[in-house]
């Protein structure tokens, strides 16, 4: 699990996700995203939904979210 602080679509907040994928160090497979429910504060209360993340090549971790507020 981990937690995001910060701004989502305007709203300031934070809130937790968890996510797990298979990886052979060049790939992502069985990935899984989630939103934790309950976990947003702020703005951000009542936020739920579901994500990717993707690795650059030089280590920079990138978070696509597809959520509600």
């Amino acid at each position: 699990m981990e937690s995001f602080e910060g701004t989502v679509l305007g709203a300031r907040g934070s809130f937790n996700f968890i996510h797990t994928a298979s990886t052979t160090g060049q790939d992502r497979s069985h990935e899984y995203f989630l939103v934790v429910p309950g976990s947003g504060t702020d703005e951000l209360a009542g936020i739920s939904g579901s994500g990717a993340m993707s690795v650059d090549p030089d280590g920079t971790h990138r978070i696509e979210l597809d959520i509600d507020l």
